[in-house]
């Protein structure tokens, strides 16, 4: 599904959505956000009580209104069975952020050394059709200190500097399900070879079907998301 973000310094962006995840109501008017969350407990408890489905829409409800003060402009979630036939779930966070700097080559550089410094972080260059974009992987512990055992979540976030400058969009996949992370890293690396920036009649090219499964070919070819987490994880 191909998903819009509202237009910022009159540049367009577009990426495909993976499937199977399920968008959380952001920017709507009250009716329309109340009616949103009733789909969303809907499609996440098809077969679940009246209480579930209302329980879930009042946590995605806080959510949303929490990630709109944080200047999200895309949230979704992800629900998946397991080989094991166990639940597996992701949350997928888009942001845009200004930036000063216009050539991506030289915003792609300033992000890897200043996102390198946090030790916790392990960040990486990688080529999508759209241009140069910052890989970085870590993970964060929720409950940390306050109960017996807390949830690790595993992030992958990408930067992608826009090619027409000003904009910097940043992608966050989160899942406390560390053994299905590689599978969540595939999808971000799909997703990150979609994203397309255009202004007026100015696009930047989208990949071609032979690109789209995450490969970027051609010469001083750098390593895509999918290797660098081989490469990280093993």
């Amino acid at each position: 599904m191909t998903t819009s973000l509202p237009a910022t310094h009159e540049v367009l962006i577009e990426f495909e959505s993976p499937e199977d995840f399920h968008e959380i109501p952001l920017m709507l008017p009250p009716d329309a956000f109340e009616a949103a969350l009733q789909e969303l407990a809907l499609r996440i408890w098809p077969g679940g009580t009246e209480f579930q489905r209302e329980v879930a829409a009042v946590a995605y409800g806080a959510m949303a209104e929490a990630l709109e003060e944080d200047g999200t402009v895309h949230a979704a979630v992800g629900l998946f069975e397991t080989e094991a036939g166990e639940v597996s779930i992701a949350n997928l966070l888009v942001r845009m952020d200004d930036m000063q700097l216009d050539e991506p080559d030289i915003v792609a550089a300033s992000l890897q050394e200043m996102l390198s410094l946090e030790e916790h972080r392990d960040v990486h260059r990688v080529d999508l059709s759209c241009g140069p974009a910052i890989v970085s992987f870590h993970a964060t512990e929720l409950g940390g200190g306050q109960v017996q055992q807390p949830i690790t979540f595993a992030h992958v976030e990408l930067y992608v500097p826009s090619p027409f400058g000003e904009n910097l969009l940043v992608i966050t996949m989160s899942t406390p399900s560390l053994a299905e992370l590689p599978v969540y890293v595939g999808l971000m690396s799909r997703l990150g070879d979609t994203v397309r920036f255009s202004r007026e009649t100015s696009q930047i090219p989208t990949p071609t079907q032979e690109q789209n499964d995450g490969v970027t070919h051609g010469q001083g070819q750098r390593m895509t998301i999918e290797e660098e987490t081989r490469s990280v994880f093993g």
